[in-house]
């Protein structure tokens, strides 16, 4: 089957999926708004837009009869478009079916408050779409609340590999306490919340070490905030690192804190959960559907500085006692939901049925 993803070529959801349908045998498109090269993939580059994730990006409507000329020379079996303002809008113009669209998180859930015109945008894209793809109960909401009819909606979780993110060199060091973060520096993921936090338990947990995994544009304000803080003695940046680097780090990882304020379905948490790491996470819909509060991990509100901190002291003076529950209930959560090639394999028989 001949199947043409239209979307970020640096994201790793979108290089995961192209990787992990060329193995499964089928011939794979990308068209992106990315100069990147993916191995075994046909990367189609359209230059001339810069994507910006704060939004604003009106510019790829004028890339819509590009992206028709190139779908028209691929001859796809199926269109599918991950992410649905830009690349779902501009798929949709292109009139190709099946078509499906798979929103991310931000798309849905907060692009629709901005303006009218995005929210027009939307009920555009579903409206043409002939599959549209859930990660999680709330994005579903936010696709029936945008008028998206009900049989056009199918659940399909992104999953993890488990083959790479697990436990199985799981070694904790009894000389440090180690917490980590390993979500994109941009605004959503709120990430001055969790550095102020631990500039305030600095000085309550001995040997305290704190590992940043990502990248973005907030990168240099948020040494700076470091360094203003006092921590960055304490804190790691290790920037845009391959994923057995993240393994490594969440191996090594006491606590694993996400503080977005918004999140489709977070990969991140629940790699830290199959990796072995205390999870400590928001208090929004996107991540009750992983962590029941004081079983397998810790709820802060947005923005709560003072709780978040309150909340791993509490978790450093208990964690001989609460940890071994929690990687059981992690452990059996991410083995029935969140494993990748299992919610693969429904996309799968998605894309043969069309």
């Amino acid at each position: 089957m001949r199947i043409c993803l239209f979307a970020d070529g640096e994201s790793i959801h979108t290089q995961r999926w192209c990787q992990h349908f060329f193995n499964k045998g089928h011939d794979v498109h990308l068209i992106t708004f990315k100069n990147v090269e993916i191995a075994n993939v046909n990367v189609h580059f359209i230059e001339g837009v810069n994507i910006d994730v704060a939004g604003g990006n009106w510019q790829v409507i004028l890339k819509f009869k590009k992206v028709k000329k190139i779908i028209k020379e691929i001859k796809p079996q199926v269109l599918h478009s991950l992410y649905a303002t830009s690349y779902g809008f501009v798929g949709a113009l292109s009139g190709f079916h099946p078509y499906i669209v798979t929103p991310l998180g931000t798309d849905i859930l907060i692009s629709p408050d901005q303006s009218f015109i995005y929210r027009s945008i939307l009920k555009y894209v579903f409206r043409k779409a002939d599959i549209v793809t859930s990660m999680a109960p709330h994005l579903k909401l936010a696709l029936l609340k945008l008028g998206t009819k009900k049989e056009k909606i199918v659940d399909i979780l992104f999953g993890i590999n488990t083959s790479i993110f697990n436990k199985n060199n799981r070694v904790l060091s009894d000389k440090e306490f180690v917490i980590s973060s390993t979500r994109n520096f941009e605004p959503v993921y709120n990430i001055p919340h969790f550095l102020k936090s631990i500039a305030q338990v600095k000085s309550q947990i001995p040997n305290l070490k704190v590992n940043m995994i990502g990248f973005g544009s907030l990168h240099d304000d948020l040494v700076n905030l470091s360094k203003d803080l006092k921590i960055d003695d304490i804190v790691v940046f290790h920037g845009k690192v391959h994923q057995s680097k993240v393994v490594e780090v969440l191996n090594q990882s006491h606590v694993f804190v996400t503080v977005s304020l918004s999140d489709g379905n977070s990969m991140s948490l629940i790699e830290a959960m199959a990796c072995g790491a205390y999870p400590v996470v928001t208090d929004i819909l996107a991540n009750k559907q992983w962590i029941t509060e004081g079983l397998n991990g810790y709820f802060v509100k947005i923005n709560d500085v003072d709780g978040l901190s309150q909340a791993l002291i509490s978790i450093y003076e208990n964690f001989n006692t609460i940890i071994d529950n929690a990687l059981k209930e992690n452990d059996r959560i991410v083995t029935e939901k969140g494993t990748w090639d299992a919610n693969m394999a429904k996309m799968e028989e998605i894309y043969l049925s069309l």
